[in-house]
């Protein structure tokens, strides 16, 4: 396995416009590292160029202490997987499976040891005599992953591979990827523009955004403390709440205060900070749909739930099990959501009082849109 290094890798397509700009990354040696974002944020291009299959314009690529810019595709020892499978239609699964092997002249007793071993841990040996056409996007994708196993190279790249794979097919998958990291103990770099993919396969996610990263750290991290208002709005579905206001002092310390009027009173432990420097000034409060409370919720006997009010009308209610997904309209935030217990009481156009969980809510620049409270993934 294999340790990856970038150092300030830019790639530019002609004079003024960069897909990928100043990517500095260590990936240690068993990490599972996926590049998340939005299409067009040079997430592929990335992975390409780590791959080979890209020139980097400007910048540095090691892989295990060797500089790897000029070095040719079939030489870095890197085993790509791809969101079409690429797989040989006139072959079997076996045969796919064992081509790389086939070609580097292995004998023919250690191929078929390597394959029938490797079908066993994907699930497919009973696949091995069929060929591609006849098997479901959910076993081609095992045995185009299976091919990139036999190689045992240094490190997997993934291209959004579980894309054309339905709903279930992608959860079960998910599942069986990360099994096999733990498995292999391997190197793995996977792109995906699905955030649920990142959140539950990654060690690591690097959130990028127009060419450049915007953080990168654990899932955890990521999503309690995001460094920015994209990487806060984009990881976490439904996505995190956004409301405009300021910060006025009062006697006791500082509230948030919405343009509509309504103000939610600020922990002392961040009042302080908040006045300091942004006393007056426009603010944005993030807060997730897991972090209002209902009647049913607010419980806690320390706390003045009065001080921490917000009030909506309720424009849908989704049924989800266990739990409901209210989306409400505030007099001047316009819509917002809100993740409460199923039995919350509550019909399309009534009015509702939620509070407000103020010390788990996020405070952004509203120039920089950076976390205000963001130190390195902590808050």
């Amino acid at each position: 396995m294999s340790e990856l290094i970038l150092k300030n890798v830019c790639k530019m397509y002609d004079k003024k416009q960069y897909a990928v700009r100043d990517f500095s990354l260590k990936i240690e040696d068993g990490e599972f590292v996926i590049f998340v974002g939005p299409s067009g944020c040079g997430k592929s291009t990335t992975l390409r160029m780590i791959a080979g299959l890209e020139e980097i314009t400007s910048g540095e690529l090691w892989i295990d202490k060797q500089l790897c810019n000029y070095v040719e595709p079939k030489d870095r020892d890197l085993s790509m997987v791809f969101q079409n499978y690429a797989l040989y239609p006139q072959m079997t699964v076996y045969d796919n499976m064992a081509f790389a092997l086939q070609i580097r002249k292995v004998p023919k007793k250690e191929i078929d040891k390597k394959v029938q071993e490797a079908a066993s841990v994907l699930g497919i040996r009973h696949l091995l005599k069929q060929r591609p056409g006849a098997l479901s996007g959910g076993q081609k994708q095992r045995v185009a992953i299976g091919s990139a196993i036999m190689r045992e190279p240094k490190a997997f790249l993934m291209d959004e591979p579980l894309s054309n794979l339905d709903a279930k097919l992608r959860a079960q998958m998910r599942v069986e990827l990360s099994e096999l990291h733990k498995r292999l103990s391997a190197t793995m770099i996977y792109v995906t523009h699905d955030q649920t993919e990142a959140m539950t396969l990654g060690t690591k996610i690097v959130v990028m955004k127009d060419g450049f990263i915007q953080q990168a750290d654990t899932p955890k991290a990521v999503y309690e403390h995001p460094a920015n208002l994209f990487v806060a709005g984009f990881i976490g579905s439904p996505s995190m709440n956004f409301f405009e206001g300021s910060i006025r002092k009062t006697d006791k310390g500082a509230d948030f205060v919405l343009e509509s009027g309504t103000a939610l009173e600020i922990p002392e432990d961040r009042a302080f900070a908040l006045l300091n420097e942004y006393r007056n000034k426009k603010v944005i409060l993030g807060v997730r749909p897991e972090h209002f409370l209902s009647e049913i919720t607010a419980k806690d006997p320390k706390a003045d739930y009065t001080k921490r009010v917000l009030n909506g009308v309720i424009t849908t209610r989704e049924m989800l099990g266990a739990e409901s997904m209210f989306y409400l309209e505030e007099a001047s935030a316009g819509e917002f959501a809100a993740r409460l217990p199923v039995e919350t009481k509550g019909r399309t156009r009534d009015e509702m009082t939620l509070f407000v969980d103020m010390d788990r809510v996020h405070f952004f620049d509203a120039e920089t849109e950076h976390n205000i409270f963001y130190r390195g993934g902590q808050q």
